[in-house]
């Protein structure tokens, strides 16, 4: 017996291209996504991720579990333990007009979570995309859009979003990708926002204020993606995220931690992963890889939004996948301390923003594929990183 909105067919629509990088998630791909060839699948494993991780961090997916089958939902119960709305709790969903909230989605997940004893996350309360156009729109009276206005209007949804969900969600994405893309890291590069343009660049620490007004036991969370790159060297877009996150410290901003998204490929630079997650718990913040996949055709492009790719993979290209995975869940558990969520963007490659590049662990038959074991591997305490 499924709960609301949780039907037993699995869509057949595609998805909805992706408004920003790292951030599709329109629902599902065609029937028709490539698939794991049967040589390349692994039997099934007798422990789910969440128990091989149990005491170290959260493991998590992201799906908004409409028309979610009995196979896809039980497949989220053996392997995850908190679950990040892919969509239905953004601006747009939530709040399509001023005077206009729509719970129906959100809800019905929240439910079915309780129900099932998992935890839900947050995402996300403040966007430069997937937030309507009247939020910088004069008012329904003709008044301008000034900075006061803005504030008003993201106020009240912050409050009013959080406040439902009080002591339901164990935390939010509060901002979501507000660091512009290329820049050497010597200044905060924020992006050239409308939250940016009409309130200024303390949008993000009065963000974190009223989220933390609404629900003060809530974790709060800065998310973005790339932010990783250029650790090592201290420049580009993980260098400007230092100083974005210094100044929100500094201004008292109630933020908890940052979300590195990790949308990932084969020859993403390991060493300027675990400098990121050791440069934020320097400043005495948590980190969630909040949106993790590995790419495995596409070389570092990505191929954003929908993938790219398609073509047959070979054998020895799911196991490059499988040892990036290793590495990275490697040292997951050695920053256990700093790490508190790792959470895959989606469950399968078929439902998955980047299915062409077959980026999960489970391919689109819902089948393992190597780099499942892989990392239970790791969280067994098999080295498996070589």
């Amino acid at each position: 017996m499924m709960n609301g909105f949780v039907g037993s067919g699995l869509i057949a629509c595609a998805m909805l291209a992706a408004t920003a990088y790292g951030q599709n998630n329109g629902g599902t791909t065609p029937e028709a996504a490539p698939q794991t060839n049967s040589s390349q699948a692994e039997s099934a494993p007798s422990v789910g991720l969440k128990d091989a991780f149990a005491g170290k961090f959260l493991i998590g997916t992201a799906s908004d579990l409409r028309g979610y089958s009995d196979a896809e939902l039980a497949n989220i119960k053996a392997n995850y333990n908190v679950i990040t709305p892919e969509n239905c709790m953004k601006p747009q969903p939530t709040q399509p007009s001023e005077d206009t909230f729509n719970w129906t989605t959100p809800d019905a997940l929240v439910k079915w979570c309780q129900d099932n004893n998992i935890k839900v996350w947050g995402h996300t309360l403040c966007w430069h995309a997937q937030t309507p156009n009247w939020f910088f729109q004069p008012g329904a009276d003709g008044q301008p859009v000034t900075r006061e206005l803005a504030m008003a209007r993201l106020k009240n949804h912050i409050l009013t979003e959080v406040g439902r969900y009080k002591g339901r969600v164990i935390g939010w994405d509060v901002v979501n990708e507000a660091i512009n893309d290329g820049g050497a890291g010597e200044t905060e590069n924020l992006r050239n926002s409308s939250w940016n343009r009409l309130i200024g660049p303390d949008f993000l620490t009065l963000a974190f204020k009223w989220a933390h007004e609404a629900d003060p036991e809530a974790q709060l969370y800065y998310n973005d993606y790339n932010i990783d790159q250029g650790s090592v060297e201290n420049k580009g877009k993980h260098a400007s995220s230092m100083l974005l996150l210094k100044r929100l410290l500094k201004e008292g901003a109630p933020i908890n931690g940052v979300g590195i998204q990790g949308h990932w490929h084969l020859d993403t630079s390991i060493p300027d992963v675990e400098k990121a997650i050791a440069d934020y718990e320097s400043l005495g913040l948590k980190v969630s890889i909040s949106e993790l996949d590995v790419t495995v055709t596409g070389g570092n492009s990505g191929a954003f939004p929908g993938g790219g790719g398609g073509g047959p993979v070979s054998a020895e290209a799911f196991q490059q996948q499988a040892q990036v995975y290793a590495k990275l869940f490697d040292i997951f558990n050695r920053h256990s301390k700093t790490i508190s969520r790792v959470t895959f963007w989606g469950i399968s490659d078929r439902r998955s923003w980047r299915s062409g590049q077959r980026p999960l662990v489970f391919d689109a038959r819902l089948q393992p594929k190597p780099a499942l074991q892989a990392i239970l591997d790791v969280g067994l305490g098999k080295n498996v990183t070589k």
